[in-house]
Formats: C-alpha cells, structure tokens, sequence
C-alpha cells in the first residue's frame, strides 16, 4: 500500500477525519484508483446485459421511430451511438464513463478541500457491490444515476473548493440532471433538491428551501417532460399512466374482492381476480403480465386499455375505496423496499421470468432461494436506507453547527450531503403511489445517494452518535428494527402481506 493510501487508512482508523493534508496527498494515486475501478467495472460486465425493456429501446434507436412507453431521450441518445457498435456495449462504457467521472471527481473535490480519508471512502463507496452489479444491465435506472452521478460529481468538485461554476459547467450540469429527469418518471420528485444545490446564488441553501424546491420542480417538471417527449422527440403516446390505473384498479378490486370495479377495463372472475393479482414483483394485467389477455384493449391494441374515462374512474374508486387503496399501495411499497417478504419472494407467483423465459414457480431450487437471500441482504434493502437517510435528513437540517466550524468546505459537504438525502428520499418515496413494479434496480439512485451522503459526512455525524444525539441514536435504532424484522420475515418465510 501506498504512503498516501496508508495516511488516509490512518485517518479513518483514529479519527481524524478533517485533518488538512497538502494539495498533493492523493494526487496522482485516487484518480488512477478510480480508473481501475472504471476498468474493473467495464471488463467485469463488458459488453453489458439487455433486458426487455433496453431490447425495445435499441430497435427504436434504429428506427427513429419512439414511443413514450420508455424514455425517448435514451433512445435517441442510443441512435447517436449506434454508428460507433450496435448492441449495449456503447451504452454500457457511455454509463460507465460518467458514473466514474462523477465518483472520481467529487472525490478529488474532497480532497482538494482537506478531506483525503473521505476522498478514497467515497470513491470505495462507487464500487459497492450491488452497484457494480445494476451497471451491468442497460437500463433507464443505471442511466439517471450514472447521469446524476455525473452532475453531483462536478458541481461538487468545484463547490467543495469555494470556486464559481463557470458557465461550460453549467451547461454540462444542467444537461446531466435534464437527461436523469427525462429518463425516469419518478425523477421529477427528486430533482428540486439537486437543482437548488447545484445553481442556488446562495451557496448553501436551506433545508426548507431544497424541500420547497423538489415540490416546486416537481409540479413543473412534470408537464414539461411530457412537452419534451411529445414535441422535441415526437414519441407517439401509448398511455403508460394507464398501467398504473389499471393495477391500483386491480388492487382496491382484489382487496373488496369485487370484480366490477374493474370493469370495463378487465373482465374476471373472483377467482381469476384473486390469481391475477399481486402486490409483488409487476403488475399481471400489463401487456406482459401473466393476465394482460383479460384486459379489454381498444383495435390493434394499442392502449393497456380502453382509455376512455379511466382517469375519472381510478379517482372515483380511490375515493370511494380509501383503505383498500391504501392496503394495496402499502403491500406494493413494502415488497418494492424488500422489507417484510418472505425469501425469494417472486416464487409465489404462478410464474417468473429467468434465462428470459417464463417457468412454473415450483422449479425454483433451494439453491436458487439461498443465493437470493445471499444477494438480497440487508446491506441492498432500500428500507434500511431509507430509514437511516430519513434520520441522517432530519440531523443535518438541525445541526449546522459542525459544518459551520470548518467553514466553506464543511458547510459544502452538509448542503451536498442534505440535498442527496431529500433526493433519495423523494425518489424512493413517490414509489408509494406510482409502482407497479418490485426490483432494486427502482432505487439504485436512492441507494447512492444515500450512501455518498453518509460518506461525506462521516466525521460529524459519527462524533455526534458517540455523544448519543438522538437522531442518530433514532436512525441506528430503526436500522437495527427493520433489518431483525426483515431477517426474521425471511427465516420464517412469511407471508402475511402478500
């Protein structure tokens, strides 16, 4: 190990966290160790995996033709790409490359600022297992993280440093954070807080300013990506909201155990209706759920069902069905974050997708069961996350005072640091009414966030928990809560929310 390596080893080890180290501690050896990161990720998953979902995205690349069903900006991107190589392998070193830019920039901005132990645990915390793993497949997920990545990483290098953005910079952050926008639906909820960070006058913003940012940016960011995709990429509508519809439709009818509340967008059976539901895994009456031939579609299929009145009539039976809706959203929400599940919890369907093929779920092995448990622990449960970010949130917006002692560059990291939990927390979050889906791929940018907020900030909050403030006294507690209920949900295989 190097002399730098080992002083930062040193610093993490005993405690001195913000001890100043000179310009050049770290200088030449943190870049080349997140370059090898880079290249051990690439060379790890090289060409990159397709899933249904980037399969349609590449033959609309090629045929400049989009639909809104998936992000037409990733689309569009992936034809500028595909003179270069057809396949994912573009797309994959694209991802990759601002990904690690981001990680590696925002952790020389730390060490420029004083910070070199923090510097190399951020760029660690780029190569947490599970990551390296979601960068593999090419997918709308890996591409807002790996764009907001990319933004987080240079603003922060320069407002870690108490430098001006100039204007090239600008530019590329903003491009970054509209590209992570348009590429997720959810990321309309998320994106204020980023935003106010990165190009507030006011250096440091407040808490109550980046939560009324998100909510603002949100309202407006909603209309305006659905402007974006009609009029600058001309994606032909296809009413993916619709699915959304029809599986909240789903979950108040199964829940009264009601087949008409469906009609007339489905027709079933109580039986059917029960078998066609799930709270887990994906939506069954999707155009590839294991029920979509039940659901009654316009000519030529074009919709996920008859479009007329829909709206009105999920309002109308969310309101007149308000437990129902709420059973149904808090089982969906509770299997999206891996919470109280019982082990390999998709095996409880009547079928699941491997090798891209649908099989009985009684071939599921024992093997099978254990590696996903292995895989899935507590380290990747978005609730554990979610519950320490929510806690090391409501910390950082009362405590200032750390930060403040260092000047600049500490109040940097706390603003940073508070902006990337209320962006996780918004993104995540919204999940509790628009999912209809359960995979951790959902919560990739949550997860990040969350950890390079808890990364950055290490030294204030861990001599904050030592002195038992009871935020983090709190947040350490409900870590512990949810991951003993959710390990022994799993021992016991229960399935009492399903």
């Amino acid at each position: 190990m190097s002399a730098d390596a080992s002083s930062a080893s040193a610093q993490l080890a005993g405690g001195h966290w913000s001890a100043r180290r000179p310009l050049a501690s770290g200088r030449l050896l943190l870049p080349l160790f997140v370059l090898g990161l880079f290249a051990f990720n690439l060379l790890l998953h090289y060409p990159g995996q397709m899933n249904n979902d980037s399969i349609g995205q590449m033959e609309q690349a090629a045929t400049g033709r989009y639909t809104d069903w998936h992000p037409p900006v990733m689309a569009w991107l992936w034809s500028l790409l595909l003179p270069i190589a057809k396949g994912p392998a573009p797309m994959l070193v694209l991802h990759l490359l601002v990904y690690w830019a981001g990680v590696g920039l925002l952790a020389d901005g730390l060490r420029r600022a004083g910070h070199p132990a923090l510097a190399w645990l951020v760029a660690a915390c780029g190569a947490f297992p599970p990551f390296l793993y979601l960068n593999a497949v090419i997918t709308k997920d890996a591409g807002i993280t790996a764009a907001w990545m990319g933004a987080v990483g240079l603003v922060a290098w320069w407002r870690l440093q108490d430098r001006r953005l100039p204007l090239g910079v600008v530019i590329a952050a903003v491009a970054l954070l509209a590209y992570g926008t348009l590429v997720r639906a959810n990321a309309v909820f998320a994106i204020g807080a980023l935003a106010l960070w990165a190009f507030s006058v006011r250096r440091q913003p407040g808490a109550v300013r980046l939560v009324v940012a998100s909510v603002l940016c949100a309202l407006l960011a909603l209309p305006a990506s659905a402007w974006v995709n009609r009029h600058v990429f001309q994606a032909e509508p296809t009413h993916a909201v619709f699915s959304l519809f029809l599986f909240d439709l789903n979950g108040i009818a199964a829940h009264r155990n009601d087949p008409s509340l469906l009609e007339p967008r489905a027709t079933l059976t109580p039986a059917e209706l029960q078998a066609c539901y799930t709270p887990y895994w994906w939506d069954s009456l999707s155009p590839w759920g294991r029920c979509g031939s039940r659901v009654n579609k316009p000519a030529g299929d074009t919709y996920v069902t008859e479009p007329e009145g829909i709206e009105r009539q999920w309002l109308a039976t969310i309101a007149q069905n308000p437990g129902a809706w709420l059973a149904h959203r808090l089982k969906h929400f509770n299997s999206s974050l891996l919470f109280l599940i019982p082990r390999m919890h998709i095996r409880f369907t009547p079928e699941y997708i491997a090798d891209g093929q649908w099989q009985p779920s009684q071939q599921v092995s024992e093997r099978q069961v254990r590696w996903d448990l292995l895989r899935k622990n507590p380290a990747s449960w978005p609730v554990v996350w979610l519950v320490w970010g929510a806690f090391l949130a409501g910390w950082l917006a009362r405590t200032p005072g750390p930060f403040a002692c260092e000047g600049t560059p500490g109040t940097a990291r706390r603003t940073l640091a508070l902006a990337l939990c209320l962006s996780a927390l918004a993104y995540s979050g919204a999940y509790l009414v628009i999912g209809v889906a359960t995979d951790m791929r959902y919560h990739y940018w949550s997860l990040l966030a969350l950890l390079l907020a808890t990364a950055v900030t290490l030294p204030q909050w861990w001599q904050h928990l030592r002195q038992r403030s009871p935020l983090l006294v709190a947040g350490v507690a409900g870590v512990v809560l949810v991951t003993a209920l959710g390990t022994a949900a799993r021992l016991a295989d229960w399935r009492g929310l399903f």
